[in-house]
């Protein structure tokens, strides 16, 4: 069984207990043309408070509300005739919350619903020229249509199939003549991935086929299909591939076999999702992905093959090159003029904007010596290139590009950016979950209440304040949120709804102004989401620059951090206590996460409000280093309400950072036997000035050790701490104790801990030394007899005449 695609709302058949909020399982059909009013159905679950859909893409409205069921709603919308064409985004927004997002296709030709049965080609349903199929492939299933042309017209095959978003389906399409031989196929390409699309001129003047099946004939009651079948020019890219903000760019749709050209009048603002789609000539139902940026083109001029031939670029950054390496074994080389010490990213575009060019970069100065070279470093499963390149003088260097398996063709385009760091600013809410890049991407504020997003921020070469600005905000919703400051990596993002605030919805742009006048740079969101994945594989993504809200209906409880009385100082604990008020009835269990905590500071960021409890409390630390100031804590709280998830945040409460009072070194090693007494003594180091005693614990130690604690004022110098063992305390090191000390101040007593690192060493008891071993008793030996002289030996008569003549007496 194909694995379900996590596109949205799917997260209840992944078996995730968090998506309870409606859920948006499909659209029927699952788009519609362009300049027209038609019938939708959305399905789900926990849609029967359904209030309307959201879209993201100006000019889609929601005309009326047909019926409304638990599982199903059928509504009229409208589309305008200049919406784009292919796939926008929306939301379902009920009473009680907003849906994770589902695309949903516009295209340039009139619904048809596939009628079975048309498995055999002489069963083949009959169709007409422009027109779009909503199907299904069931498992060994194959689809027919037949089609009668004349000779020299164009047919043209697009399919929607894993783009849908209902499981890994990988659609087969072909082209078939009267005597059943495929003229023209397709199952897999890089501009579509799984989903292909082919064309065909015919040959003669009668009936063709338009046949699509599951690639290998498996199928099911989910692979559904958007077949679009007409005269349109399908480009499989674009050349150039990019072009300038707010210009008029030249550019040349590409096909297998044929090219045409027209001049693109570009959008003024960057935007990450653009597709460009044909002005001149029957547009394909989907355009081609196109790079807009805020800096110039150059193209390739042929030849370009060797060092000395590279095409001149005016200046080393910010530069795009373009260019096709049009046959195999071809070449490209460019001639680039950089600074020393410039650190410029290069980023190669192809097979992210439909090329098959699998590329190779490299770089070199004017002696043919590497700077740099690359193959696949630009990542998202594309084998585009991507380096950094660290100049070392000034000069002129050469980018050569060619394909890695030295393949090429009319379709091998290229794009080369190369720019240095450019002023930006971003910001975007992290991933809260695995696997569910949508979880808790929106505001749906109840009424009375709030709702609290993270926003991290991404800087480059922006520096200074900077304030949240949301425009269009739905009736009776206001933004708490204010200053995001230069020094603060992420901040909360905090809506809040009148009690009286009517439901209601909107896309809303959220930005950042600079505080300064003279800071020109705007921050914008920039949140992506997977919109069509398989468990760890992302086939499609998208990014949004603004936020769904919604006034939904009040919350069963209500969450308050109850205000500290004293600063959390550097070294410090605190816990924050979170009130919860319910509504009469209510005893559900609540989770409650802590999203933003100010740099230097620690803690867990989830607690759970048991059921029919009223508080919870988090633990936060600061370390050393913590800055003194006032920053604006929130929880929000999460809970099953029986309708959907129900989301609600606490206001805003101050709590103040300051310095510490005192500070310690560690303890040095201290050692005792195991059973036995010793002192452990922290050299104090006053800070500040404090009123009264303090008192001072030594912890850290199982509860066999017994320490006890010890008074300080602001003028100790050192404390000492008696420790007292037993015969139950473990031998052994016991490492990172601390001194933790209550020092008292205005409004209660401030938690520190010194001597951080402090160790205690437990040594087993000294064994007693053994007894002197006695010395054993031994019998009064006898004196020895002096031994006797051994008699002499007798001497030979020989010996004796010897001993004579040479003058011895023996």
């Amino acid at each position: 069984m194909s694995p379900r695609l996590l596109i949205t709302s799917l997260l209840a058949a992944a078996g995730l207990s968090f998506a309870a909020y409606p859920e948006f399982s499909a659209t029927i059909p699952n788009g519609g043309p362009r300049g027209a009013e038609w019938q939708l159905t959305v399905t789900g679950a926990k849609l029967a408070d359904f209030e309307s859909l959201m879209f993201f893409s100006p000019g889609i409205t929601q005309k009326s509300v047909d019926k409304v069921e638990a599982n199903k709603v059928t509504l009229t919308i409208a589309v305008a005739p200049e919406v784009p064409l292919g796939n926008h985004l929306v939301r379902i927004r009920t009473k009680s919350g907003i849906s994770h997002v589902r695309q949903f296709f516009v295209g340039p030709f009139q619904n048809l619903q596939e009628k079975e049965p048309n498995s055999e080609m002489d069963a083949a349903q009959t169709i007409e020229l422009n027109k779009t199929i909503e199907g299904v492939v069931l498992n060994e299933d194959v689809d027919y249509y037949k089609i009668t042309l004349k000779k020299g017209q164009r047919i043209s095959v697009e399919a929607d199939g894993l783009r849908l978003g209902y499981t890994t389906f990988d659609p087969y399409i072909a082209i078939i003549d009267k005597d059943k031989f495929e003229k023209s196929f397709s199952d897999d390409t890089i501009l579509h991935r799984q989903d292909g699309y082919c064309s065909f001129v015919a040959e003669y003047d009668g009936d063709y086929y338009v046949m699509i099946r599951e690639s290998s004939y498996r199928g099911g009651g989910n692979n559904y299909y958007r077949l679009h079948v007409g005269s349109f020019r399908r480009p499989e890219v674009v050349y150039p591939a990019g072009g300038k903000i707010g210009s008029t760019t030249k550019v040349r749709f590409i096909e297998k076999d044929s090219s045409f050209e027209e001049d693109a009048v570009l959008p003024a603002e960057v935007d990450p999702g653009f597709m460009l789609l044909s002005k001149t000539q029957e547009s394909a139902p989907s355009g081609n992905p196109f790079r807009l940026v805020d800096f110039d083109n150059v193209l390739e001029a042929e030849p370009n093959d060797e060092q000395a031939k590279g095409t001149v670029a005016p200046v080393g950054e910010p530069i795009a090159l373009n260019g096709i390496i049009d046959k195999p074994g071809d070449v490209d080389f460019f001639k680039v003029p950089f600074k020393k010490g410039q650190q410029v990213v290069l980023q190669a575009y192809a097979q992210s904007l439909g090329s098959p060019l699998d590329s190779v970069v490299n770089v070199y100065n004017e002696k043919g010596g590497s700077l740099g070279g690359n193959d696949d470093g630009g990542g998202r499963r594309r084998l585009d290139s991507k380096q950094t390149l660290n100049i070392p003088a000034d000069g002129d260097y050469y980018v050569r590009v060619t394909d890695h398996l030295e393949r090429g063709g009319p379709t091998f385009v290229y794009r080369l950016e190369l720019v240095a760091s450019q002023p930006s600013l971003t910001f975007a809410s992290p991933h809260y979950t695995v696997n569910d890049s949508q979880y808790r991407q929106f505001m749906a504020i109840p009424r009375g209440g709030r709702m609290v997003l993270l926003e991290n921020f991404s800087r480059s070469a922006v520096s200074g304040d900077f304030k949240f600005e949301a425009t269009g905000l739905p009736q009776g919703v206001k933004m708490l949120s204010d200053l995001a400051p230069k020094d603060q990596p992420a901040m909360p993002l905090m809506f809040e709804a009148a009690p009286d605030a009517p439901l209601g919805g909107a896309i809303v742009p959220v930005t950042l102004k600079a505080v300064d006048p003279a800071q020109k740079i705007v921050g914008k969101m920039r949140q992506e989401f997977d919109i069509v994945r398989a468990g760890n594989v992302v086939y499609y993504t998208e990014f949004e620059d603004k936020l769904p809200i919604a006034v939904v209906e009040e919350a069963p409880y209500s969450l308050e951090i109850v205000k500290p009385t004293v600063p959390l100082v550097a070294n410090g604990v605190m816990n924050l206590k979170v009130v919860c008020k319910r509504k009469e009835g209510f005893k559900n269990a609540i989770r409650i996460f802590l999203p933003w905590k100010p740099p230097g500071i620690s803690g867990l960021g989830e607690a759970t409000i048991a059921e029919g409890q009223n508080e919870v409390s988090f633990q936060i630390d600061a370390n050393a280093n913590v800055a003194a100031g006032t920053h604006n804590f929130v929880v929000m709280g999460e809970v099953d309400a029986g309708n959907g998830r129900v989301y609600n945040a606490s206001p805003f409460c101050e709590v103040k950072t300051d310095g510490a009072y005192l500070n310690a070194p560690a303890i040095p090693l201290t050692a005792v036997e195991q059973g036995k007494e010793t002192v452990m003594v922290a050299k104090l180091e006053g800070l500040k000035p404090f009123n009264g005693e303090a008192n001072a614990n030594l912890v850290g130690v199982p509860d066999t050790i017994q320490i006890e604690s010890a008074k300080i004022t602001k003028d100790t110098k050192e404390v000492a701490f008696k420790v007292i063992t037993t015969d139950k305390s473990p031998v052994g090191k016991q490492g990172n104790l601390f001194v933790q000390v209550d020092v008292p101040v205005e409004g209660g007593t401030t938690l520190h801990r010194i001597a951080l690192g402090s160790v205690l060493r437990i040594d087993a008891p000294r064994k007693a030394p053994a007894a002197p071993a006695k010395p054993a008793v031994v019998a009064e030996a006898k004196p020895k007899e002096e031994a006797k002289p051994a008699a002499p030996k007798p001497l030979s008569r020989l010996e004796q005449l010897r001993q004579e003549a040479s003058g011895e007496k023996k």
